[in-house]
């Protein structure tokens, strides 16, 4: 829940809370619900405690599992994710899998593991490395858990079986694709609440196309700005009602964008 840094708007988000536990039942964990401020006087935070009842948190947290941070995303910050692979494949090493029971589980289940994460970060491509090395070592040498004896090229392993893969995802090409949704989103979807916040914050009623990123921005906003220039070649445009067209900078012509000649 958001609202204004004032004691009579948490009054009003309290009173909600009130109601809705006396209408449900339900009632929030005090030792698992924080407080977060921005910009308040000590005697502010003192305030909301005493009316929450609630610890003033500090940032960054971790959120459904998802560290909450504007800065570069580290390597211990993705700790989380690769200790749940590692799990997973602690669990089924020396079971005597064949390579075809190890591909089905990498396929159906690991490469499952890191779907939520890839869906609304930009994963560093240390972590992303790191993960799919564990692939490689359960994939060709479950016993000792390492690569070594590898088949074939990790490239060709990731290939389409119609093209002569094994049809295992590249979790950097996955995790854009994943990315990529998001920018349909703020160029062509519906309105929510992030895209509401990217376009009044970020964007300023420009386009997509126009948005630079400035030095104070979020560490994930840049990166999804660089995925961009991928994603515009692939669009295509089909004249309609011209609602969601911009003449000048979007591709509807044969010839490209009007704006680029």
């Amino acid at each position: 829940m958001l609202c204004h840094g004032s004691l009579s708007s948490a009054s009003v988000v309290k009173a909600a809370f009130d109601e809705f536990s006396l209408l449900s039942g339900l009632y929030a964990n005090h030792a698992k619900s924080n407080i977060f401020t921005s910009g308040v006087s000590p005697t502010i935070n003192q305030q909301l405690f005493n009316l929450f009842g609630y610890m003033v948190g500090s940032l960054p947290i971790c959120y459904l599992g998802i560290p909450i941070i504007s800065s570069r995303l580290r390597l211990r910050d993705c700790s989380p994710l690769m200790d749940r692979v590692s799990g997973r494949l602690a669990s089924w090493l020396n079971q005597g899998l064949s390579y075809a029971g190890r591909l089905q589980l990498i396929v159906s289940i690991l490469t499952s593991l890191q779907v939520f994460w890839a869906s609304y970060l930009c994963l560093p491509k240390n972590v992303l490395n790191i993960i799919e090395q564990k692939f490689k070592s359960f994939l060709w040498n479950e016993i000792k858990g390492d690569s070594k004896g590898a088949k074939i090229c990790w490239s060709d392993v990731c290939l389409l079986k119609k093209e002569g893969g094994l049809g295992i995802k590249d979790l950097s090409s996955w995790n854009k694709a994943l990315m990529i949704r998001h920018i349909w989103i703020l160029s062509y979807g519906t309105n929510n609440l992030w895209s509401s916040w990217i376009k009044a914050y970020h964007l300023k009623d420009a386009y997509l196309w126009e948005a630079k990123a400035p030095c104070t921005c979020s560490w994930n906003w840049r990166k999804l700005l660089h995925i961009w220039p991928l994603v515009r070649p692939l669009i295509q445009y089909f004249i309609g009602n011209s609602s969601s067209t911009s003449l000048w900078f979007d591709n509807w012509h044969l010839d490209g964008p009007l704006l680029s000649k």
